[in-house]
C-alpha cells in the first residue's frame, strides 16, 4: 500500500519519533524510505536578527553550518533505519526563502511518495498562532496521506493524569 515513504527529520525527539514510525512502516510495508532534512535559510536570517549590516561571508558560513548539521542528522537517521533492516535514501534540501512545509511538499511530489510521515509538537491555541505549524501546512496541502506522530511530551499529556497512575486492569470504584 505504501511503497514510497517520505519522512522529514530535524534531529529533535519529536522528529525522531516520526522517523521511528516511518522505519516501522517501511519495514512492515516493504516500502522504500526517503529521509529528508530541510535547511531553512530563513532560520539563518532569524538567528542574525536585526543587527544592521551583516557581511555576506557570515551568512554563508552560517548556512554551511546548517548544511553540516543537516548531513549529521541524516547520517544518524539513516544509521537507525539500517539498524532496523531498512535501507533508506537521504535528501538534504534548502528552503530558498520558502517554508519548510513547501520544501517537504515539493520533495513529496518529486519522489511521488505514497505517504508523508512527520513528527509534530501538537501545538494548539496561541502557541500555534505564534509559532506556526509546519505539520499542519503539510497536512492541509498534501496530495497523499500524512501520518503525524506526536511529541513525547504531548503524547503523555493526552492521557488524563488519573489514568496514568492506575495499574493495568484495576480501576477506581465508580470508574
Amino acid at each position: 500500500m505504501f511503497g514510497q515513504i517520505l519522512v522529514a527529520v530535524d534531529g529533535s525527539p519529536t522528529g525522531n519519533r516520526g522517523l521511528k514510525a516511518a522505519i516501522g512502516l517501511a519495514a512492515d510495508q516493504k516500502g522504500a524510505l526517503s529521509i529528508l532534512h530541510v535547511v531553512n535559510d530563513m532560520s539563518a536570517v532569524a538567528q542574525i536578527g536585526d543587527t544592521g549590516y551583516v557581511p555576506p561571508a557570515f551568512v554563508d558560513d552560517l548556512l554551511e553550518e546548517l548544511r553540516k548539521n543537516g548531513r549529521r542528522i541524516l547520517a544518524k537517521a539513516s544509521a537507525l533505519a539500517r539498524a532496523s533492516g531498512v535501507e533508506p535514501t537521504e535528501r538534504l534540501v534548502e528552503t530558498r526563502g520558502g517554508s519548510i512545509a513547501d520544501a517537504i511538499l515539493a520533495e513529496a511530489r518529486r519522489l511521488r511518495v505514497d505517504v508523508i510521515v512527520l513528527g509534530t509538537h501538537g501545538r494548539s491555541g496561541l502557541r500555534r498562532v505564534l509559532m506556526g505549524s509546519g505539520a499542519e501546512a503539510v497536512l492541509r496541502e498534501a496530495r497523499v496521506p500524512v501520518l503525524l506522530v506526536r511529541s513525547p511530551e504531548r503524547s503523555a499529556r493526552a492521557v488524563p493524569a488519573s489514568a496514568r497512575g492506575r495499574k493495568r486492569g484495576k480501576q477506581k470504584p465508580g470508574g
